[in-house]
C-alpha cells in the first residue's frame, strides 16, 4: 500500500485521477494549504494541490518569472505550461506569498484555465479576520456553483468536513506513531502519504490510509540511526529529499512543513455556523511565516514538536528567494539555539542537483550531534 501511495506522489496524472476524470468529474487545482479544499470537495470536484514533485527543468517557468522568484513557483509554472497539468479543469490561487501570487497570474494569463479563482487570506487569525475570509470564502463558493453547476449547501458542506477530518486524525495517527523508538515507518514513507493525500480521491486516501495504518502499527524499523532530526522551512513537495537526509544514517521522525504535519494538524470544528468553523480553523491551522505577529507561536510550535518526538536536531531548508521562511529565520534560527536545539541551515533550490553537498553537510551535522549527545 506504501508503494502504491509512494507511486501516486510521482505521478501526477495518477491512475487514481484519471479514473475519476473517466466519470465525468473535474479537477480543481489550489496553491495553498490555507484553501479549504472542503468547499471544492463539496461542489462534487477533486481538490489537487499544486505541487512540482518530481520536476527536473523549469525551461518555461525561468522565461516567464524572473530569477528571483522560488525555484518551486516556476517548477510549479512549468508543469502547467508544458502539459503535466493538463487535466485540470480550474485553479484557485492565493496570497499566501508573493511568489505563489505570481505563479497564479502567469498560470492565468498564460495557460487561461476554464475555471480561475484568486483567494483572499488575512494575515491575522483575529475576529475581524475570521469575519472577513467567511466573506471570501462565501465569493469562492458562488464562483464554484456557477461553474460546477452544483450547489454547495449545509449538509454538503459538513459531509465534506467529516471526510476531512477523517483523514486529519488518520494523519495525526500517522504520526504519533513515529514518536516511538523504533517507528513502523521512516520519514521518506511518512512523506509520501500527505503528498498522496493532497492528489487522490479523498474518501479513496482514507482507505488505503486505514488499512495501511492497521498494517504497521505493530512493525518496528531498526534502532541503529544515527539522530533524530526534524525538518521544518520553504515549501518541500518533495521525498527525495528526505531520502538524502535518511540515507546518512538519519531518521526523520517529524516535520513542520506545510506539506506535512502543517496541512493537517487543525480539524475544523463541526459545531455551530459551518462556514465560521471553516475560517476559522484554516486561519488558526499550525503557524506559517505569513502571519503577523506570530514568531513565538511558530517558535513554541517547533520547541513542542521537538520534545514531544525526542527530536536530536532540526533541519532548516530554505528555498532561494524564499522570502518567508528566509526572513524567519532571522529569529527562528537565534531562539533555537537559545533553547540548545541544534540546528542546521540549508538553502537548496526546488530541483536537488547538489545532492552530494546536503549530504556532507547532514553527516557533518550528525556529528556535531554525537558530540553534543556524548
Amino acid at each position: 500500500m506504501l508503494e502504491e501511495l509512494r507511486e501516486i506522489v510521482f505521478t501526477p496524472f495518477n491512475p487514481a485521477i484519471r479514473a475519476w476524470k473517466e466519470q465525468g468529474k473535474k479537477v480543481i487545482g489550489f496553491l495553498c494549504c490555507y484553501v479549504p479544499e472542503e468547499i471544492i470537495h463539496a461542489a462534487g470536484m477533486l481538490p489537487y494541490r499544486i505541487r512540482a514533485t518530481g520536476c527536473t527543468k523549469s525551461i518555461h517557468g525561468d522565461l516567464w518569472m524572473s530569477n528571483f522568484s522560488c525555484s518551486f513557483a516556476r517548477s510549479c509554472l512549468e508543469f502547467a505550461l508544458d502539459g503535466t497539468y493538463d487535466f485540470l479543469d480550474g485553479l484557485v490561487g492565493s496570497d499566501s506569498c508573493g511568489q505563489a501570487q505570481g505563479l497564479y497570474d502567469n498560470w492565468r494569463f498564460i495557460a487561461g484555465p476554464s475555471f480561475a479563482h484568486f483567494l483572499t487570506v488575512p494575515r491575522k487569525n483575529s475576529d475581524s479576520a475570521i469575519s472577513w475570509y467567511q466573506k471570501e470564502l462565501a465569493d469562492l463558493i458562488e464562483m464554484l456553483e456557477k461553474f460546477s453547476a452544483i450547489s454547495i449547501t449545509r449538509e454538503s458542506l459538513q459531509k465534506a468536513i467529516r471526510t476531512y477530518n477523517e483523514t486529519r486524525r488518520l494523519l495525526r495517527e500517522l504520526y504519533e506513531l513515529r514518536r516511538r523508538d523504533r517507528p513502523p515507518i521512516t520519514g521518506v514513507q511518512s512523506q509520501s502519504v500527505v503528498l498522496a493525500g493532497m492528489s487522490m480521491p479523498r474518501d479513496r486516501f482514507n482507505e488505503l490510509l486505514s488499512k495501511t495504518l492497521a498494517k504497521i502499527r505493530d512493525r518496528a524499523l531498526g534502532s541503529d540511526y544515527r539522530a533524530r532530526l526534524m525538518v521544518i522551512g520553504s515549501a518541500l513537495d518533495d521525498p527525495n529529499f528526505i531520502k538524502i537526509v535518511e540515507d546518512q544514517g538519519a531518521l526523520v521522525v517529524t516535520d513542520a512543513l506545510c506539506f506535512g504535519s502543517r496541512y493537517f494538524l487543525e480539524p475544523v470544528d463541526m459545531k455551530g455556523d459551518v462556514m465560521f468553523s471553516l475560517a476559522k480553523s484554516y486561519l488558526n491551522r499550525a503557524i506559517c511565516p505569513r502571519m503577523m505577529d506570530q514568531h513565538m507561536s511558530l517558535f513554541n510550535f517547533i520547541k513542542d514538536m521537538v520534545q514531544r518526538f525526542n527530536v536530536d536536531g532540526i533541519i532548516y531548508q530554505k528555498m532561494q528567494f524564499c522570502d518567508l521562511w528566509g526572513g524567519e529565520a532571522l529569529f527562528l534560527e537565534r531562539k533555537l539555539k537559545e533553547a540548545n536545539i541544534p540546528v542546521l541551515g540549508l538553502q537548496r533550490e526546488h530541483i536537488i542537483t547538489n545532492k552530494s553537498q546536503i549530504a556532507t553537510r547532514v553527516e557533518a551535522f550528525m556529528e556535531m550531534i554525537r558530540e553534543v549527545i556524548e
